[in-house]
Protein backbone atom coordinates (compact mmCIF):
# COMPACT_ATOMS: atom_id res chain seq x y z
CA UNK A 1 0.00 0.00 0.00
CA UNK A 2 2.87 2.25 0.70
CA UNK A 3 3.99 1.84 -3.06
CA UNK A 4 0.64 2.61 -4.17
CA UNK A 5 0.84 5.62 -1.91
CA UNK A 6 3.95 6.84 -3.33
CA UNK A 7 2.97 6.35 -6.99
CA UNK A 8 -0.26 8.03 -6.79
CA UNK A 9 0.73 11.43 -4.67
CA UNK A 10 2.73 13.85 -6.18
CA UNK A 11 5.59 15.34 -4.42
CA UNK A 12 3.32 18.72 -2.60
CA UNK A 13 1.18 15.52 -0.51
CA UNK A 14 3.27 12.20 -0.62
CA UNK A 15 4.62 12.96 2.95
CA UNK A 16 1.15 13.75 4.43
CA UNK A 17 0.04 10.81 2.99
CA UNK A 18 2.29 8.30 4.11
CA UNK A 19 1.79 9.71 7.86
CA UNK A 20 -2.15 9.19 7.66
CA UNK A 21 -1.24 5.44 6.64
CA UNK A 22 0.70 5.30 9.98
CA UNK A 23 -1.96 6.65 11.72
CA UNK A 24 -4.55 4.74 9.68
CA UNK A 25 -2.69 1.76 10.40
CA UNK A 26 -2.26 2.08 14.08
CA UNK A 27 -5.82 2.45 14.35
CA UNK A 28 -6.14 -0.63 12.35
CA UNK A 29 -3.84 -2.22 14.54
CA UNK A 30 -4.56 -1.43 18.03
CA UNK A 31 -8.50 -0.96 17.25
CA UNK A 32 -8.78 2.81 18.46
CA UNK A 33 -9.42 5.87 16.87
CA UNK A 34 -7.01 8.66 15.24
CA UNK A 35 -6.72 11.43 13.69
CA UNK A 36 -4.56 13.32 11.26
CA UNK A 37 -2.54 16.27 11.97
CA UNK A 38 -3.64 18.80 9.22
CA UNK A 39 -6.58 19.71 7.05
CA UNK A 40 -6.08 18.07 3.78
CA UNK A 41 -6.91 18.83 0.12
CA UNK A 42 -9.60 16.94 -1.26
CA UNK A 43 -7.26 14.33 -3.41
CA UNK A 44 -6.05 13.42 -0.26
CA UNK A 45 -9.04 12.70 1.76
CA UNK A 46 -10.96 11.31 -1.21
CA UNK A 47 -8.57 8.61 -1.77
CA UNK A 48 -8.39 7.47 1.82
CA UNK A 49 -12.04 7.16 1.93
CA UNK A 50 -12.77 5.39 -1.49
CA UNK A 51 -9.57 2.79 -0.65
CA UNK A 52 -9.47 2.34 2.52
CA UNK A 53 -13.15 2.69 4.18
CA UNK A 54 -14.96 -0.35 4.55
CA UNK A 55 -18.09 -1.13 6.31
CA UNK A 56 -16.41 -2.17 10.10
CA UNK A 57 -13.71 0.51 9.63
CA UNK A 58 -14.59 3.58 8.82
CA UNK A 59 -12.38 6.67 7.19
CA UNK A 60 -14.09 10.15 7.52
CA UNK A 61 -13.41 13.72 6.53
CA UNK A 62 -14.93 16.61 8.10
CA UNK A 63 -13.86 20.28 6.79
CA UNK A 64 -16.95 21.51 9.01
CA UNK A 65 -18.56 23.57 6.57
CA UNK A 66 -20.33 20.82 3.89
CA UNK A 67 -18.60 21.98 0.91
CA UNK A 68 -15.67 22.23 2.42
CA UNK A 69 -12.38 21.65 0.63
CA UNK A 70 -10.05 21.16 3.12
CA UNK A 71 -10.59 18.50 5.94
CA UNK A 72 -9.53 16.67 8.82
CA UNK A 73 -9.23 12.85 8.58
CA UNK A 74 -10.21 10.34 11.23
CA UNK A 75 -9.62 6.61 11.45
CA UNK A 76 -11.82 4.11 13.17
CA UNK A 77 -13.68 6.69 15.24
CA UNK A 78 -16.25 4.16 17.07
CA UNK A 79 -16.51 6.40 19.94
CA UNK A 80 -17.83 9.42 17.11
CA UNK A 81 -15.94 11.60 19.17
CA UNK A 82 -15.71 15.22 17.91
CA UNK A 83 -13.17 16.07 15.63
CA UNK A 84 -9.92 17.77 16.78
CA UNK A 85 -10.84 21.69 15.45
CA UNK A 86 -12.51 24.82 16.28
CA UNK A 87 -14.58 27.33 14.43
CA UNK A 88 -13.05 30.81 14.75
CA UNK A 89 -14.78 33.94 14.35
CA UNK A 90 -12.66 37.13 12.73
CA UNK A 91 -15.12 40.54 12.49
CA UNK A 92 -13.84 43.42 11.48
CA UNK A 93 -14.41 46.37 13.80
CA UNK A 94 -14.15 49.27 11.35
CA UNK A 95 -16.86 50.69 9.63
CA UNK A 96 -14.76 52.25 6.91
CA UNK A 97 -13.22 49.10 5.77
CA UNK A 98 -14.10 46.33 3.86
CA UNK A 99 -11.75 43.05 4.32
CA UNK A 100 -11.50 40.61 1.52
CA UNK A 101 -10.60 36.58 1.73
CA UNK A 102 -7.02 37.20 1.03
CA UNK A 103 -6.73 39.61 3.67
CA UNK A 104 -8.36 37.32 5.97
CA UNK A 105 -5.87 34.76 5.21
CA UNK A 106 -2.64 36.37 4.85
CA UNK A 107 -3.34 37.73 8.62
CA UNK A 108 -3.78 34.21 10.02
CA UNK A 109 -0.42 33.11 8.06
CA UNK A 110 1.27 36.32 9.19
CA UNK A 111 0.86 34.96 12.66
CA UNK A 112 3.57 31.99 11.56
CA UNK A 113 0.58 29.50 11.35
CA UNK A 114 0.85 26.89 8.81
CA UNK A 115 -1.82 26.70 5.69
CA UNK A 116 -2.57 23.59 6.24
CA UNK A 117 -3.22 24.00 10.01
CA UNK A 118 -6.61 26.02 8.99
CA UNK A 119 -9.70 24.82 7.20
CA UNK A 120 -11.59 26.69 4.40
CA UNK A 121 -12.46 30.53 5.25
CA UNK A 122 -16.27 32.03 4.61
CA UNK A 123 -16.08 35.27 4.34
CA UNK A 124 -19.57 37.40 5.01
CA UNK A 125 -20.22 41.05 5.51
CA UNK A 126 -16.90 41.62 6.90
CA UNK A 127 -16.77 38.63 8.58
CA UNK A 128 -14.07 35.33 8.68
CA UNK A 129 -15.26 31.74 9.73
CA UNK A 130 -12.56 29.44 9.64
CA UNK A 131 -11.98 26.01 11.28
CA UNK A 132 -9.05 25.75 12.69
CA UNK A 133 -7.29 22.56 14.51
CA UNK A 134 -7.63 22.53 18.27
CA UNK A 135 -3.78 22.92 18.88
CA UNK A 136 -3.72 26.67 17.52
CA UNK A 137 -6.86 27.62 18.74
CA UNK A 138 -5.59 29.20 21.83
CA UNK A 139 -2.76 30.87 20.04
CA UNK A 140 -5.12 32.46 17.04
CA UNK A 141 -7.49 34.19 20.04
CA UNK A 142 -4.43 35.92 22.04
CA UNK A 143 -2.21 37.03 19.01
CA UNK A 144 -4.80 37.85 16.17
CA UNK A 145 -5.66 41.23 16.89
CA UNK A 146 -5.61 42.97 13.58
CA UNK A 147 -6.17 42.27 9.61
CA UNK A 148 -4.63 44.39 7.14
CA UNK A 149 -3.95 47.07 10.14
CA UNK A 150 -7.51 46.99 11.02
CA UNK A 151 -8.43 45.88 14.34
CA UNK A 152 -10.55 42.73 14.64
CA UNK A 153 -12.40 40.91 17.42
CA UNK A 154 -11.74 36.84 17.59
CA UNK A 155 -13.68 34.74 18.89
CA UNK A 156 -14.49 31.03 19.33
CA UNK A 157 -18.12 29.78 17.72
CA UNK A 158 -19.99 27.73 19.87
CA UNK A 159 -23.36 28.51 18.21
CA UNK A 160 -23.74 27.54 14.25
CA UNK A 161 -27.20 28.03 13.26
CA UNK A 162 -26.82 31.43 12.56
CA UNK A 163 -23.58 30.67 10.19
CA UNK A 164 -23.66 31.70 6.43
CA UNK A 165 -23.23 29.09 3.85
CA UNK A 166 -21.00 29.30 0.89
CA UNK A 167 -22.40 30.76 -1.90
CA UNK A 168 -21.91 30.31 -5.76
CA UNK A 169 -22.65 31.70 -9.15
CA UNK A 170 -24.33 28.45 -10.96
CA UNK A 171 -25.08 28.07 -14.75
CA UNK A 172 -25.79 25.24 -17.36
CA UNK A 173 -23.03 24.90 -20.17
CA UNK A 174 -23.40 22.98 -23.12
CA UNK A 175 -20.60 21.12 -24.61
CA UNK A 176 -19.98 18.11 -26.57
CA UNK A 177 -18.12 15.84 -24.31
CA UNK A 178 -17.14 15.46 -20.45
CA UNK A 179 -12.96 16.23 -21.89
CA UNK A 180 -11.20 18.49 -19.71
CA UNK A 181 -9.55 20.54 -22.66
CA UNK A 182 -13.76 21.29 -24.02
CA UNK A 183 -14.75 21.98 -20.66
CA UNK A 184 -12.24 24.52 -19.76
CA UNK A 185 -12.36 26.31 -22.85
CA UNK A 186 -16.27 26.68 -22.36
CA UNK A 187 -15.90 28.22 -19.10
CA UNK A 188 -12.50 30.31 -19.91
CA UNK A 189 -14.30 31.36 -22.93
CA UNK A 190 -10.89 30.51 -24.71
CA UNK A 191 -9.90 28.15 -27.95
CA UNK A 192 -10.03 24.86 -27.66
CA UNK A 193 -6.49 25.08 -28.53
CA UNK A 194 -5.52 27.67 -25.60
CA UNK A 195 -7.19 25.40 -22.98
CA UNK A 196 -5.23 22.07 -24.31
CA UNK A 197 -2.16 24.63 -23.67
CA UNK A 198 -3.11 25.56 -20.03
CA UNK A 199 -3.69 22.07 -19.71
CA UNK A 200 -0.16 20.61 -20.60
CA UNK A 201 1.43 23.40 -18.45
CA UNK A 202 -0.09 22.16 -15.09
CA UNK A 203 -2.38 24.76 -14.82
CA UNK A 204 -5.37 23.08 -14.70
CA UNK A 205 -6.28 21.19 -11.29
CA UNK A 206 -8.79 18.77 -10.82
CA UNK A 207 -8.98 18.40 -7.17
CA UNK A 208 -5.86 19.94 -6.39
CA UNK A 209 -3.95 17.41 -8.74
CA UNK A 210 -2.22 18.85 -11.75
CA UNK A 211 -4.15 17.24 -15.26
CA UNK A 212 -1.82 17.21 -17.88
CA UNK A 213 -4.01 14.92 -20.19
CA UNK A 214 -6.46 17.03 -22.26
CA UNK A 215 -8.21 13.73 -22.96
CA UNK A 216 -9.25 13.35 -19.24
CA UNK A 217 -12.98 12.65 -19.08
CA UNK A 218 -15.05 14.68 -15.70
CA UNK A 219 -16.55 12.24 -13.83
CA UNK A 220 -19.16 14.97 -12.25
CA UNK A 221 -18.60 16.88 -8.79
CA UNK A 222 -15.40 17.47 -9.19
CA UNK A 223 -13.46 20.58 -8.52
CA UNK A 224 -11.20 22.56 -11.04
CA UNK A 225 -9.03 25.16 -10.65
CA UNK A 226 -7.94 26.99 -13.47
CA UNK A 227 -5.37 29.43 -12.88
CA UNK A 228 -6.06 33.08 -13.67
CA UNK A 229 -10.01 32.13 -14.04
CA UNK A 230 -10.77 30.54 -10.63
CA UNK A 231 -12.30 27.30 -9.10
CA UNK A 232 -15.29 25.98 -10.41
CA UNK A 233 -17.30 22.29 -9.31
CA UNK A 234 -18.58 20.38 -12.43
CA UNK A 235 -22.25 18.87 -11.42
CA UNK A 236 -24.37 16.31 -12.87
CA UNK A 237 -24.87 15.98 -16.17
CA UNK A 238 -28.65 17.11 -16.82
CA UNK A 239 -29.66 15.76 -19.90
CA UNK A 240 -28.87 16.85 -23.59
CA UNK A 241 -29.90 19.60 -26.02
CA UNK A 242 -31.58 19.62 -29.13
CA UNK A 243 -28.39 19.33 -30.95
CA UNK A 244 -27.31 16.63 -28.62
CA UNK A 245 -24.99 18.73 -26.60
CA UNK A 246 -24.51 17.72 -23.07
CA UNK A 247 -25.75 20.14 -20.16
CA UNK A 248 -23.85 20.35 -17.45
CA UNK A 249 -24.68 22.49 -14.04
CA UNK A 250 -21.02 24.28 -13.43
CA UNK A 251 -20.86 26.37 -9.81
CA UNK A 252 -18.26 28.85 -9.66
CA UNK A 253 -17.24 29.87 -6.18
CA UNK A 254 -18.11 34.01 -5.30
Amino acid sequence: MKEKISRYFTDDDRSDALNLYERYLLAKDKDIPTFGKYFYPPNVWNWFQENLSTKTFKVEANGFFQEAERRLISFNNIYESPFPMKLIKIENTSKFSKLAHRDFLGGILSLGIERNKIGDLLVDENVCYVPVHEDIENFIIYNLDKIAKVVCKVSVIDKFELIPKFTFKEEIILISSLRIDGVVSKITNLSRAKASAMIEQGQVLINYVKIKDKSYELKGEERITIRGFGKFIIGDSIGNSKSGKIKVIIKKYT
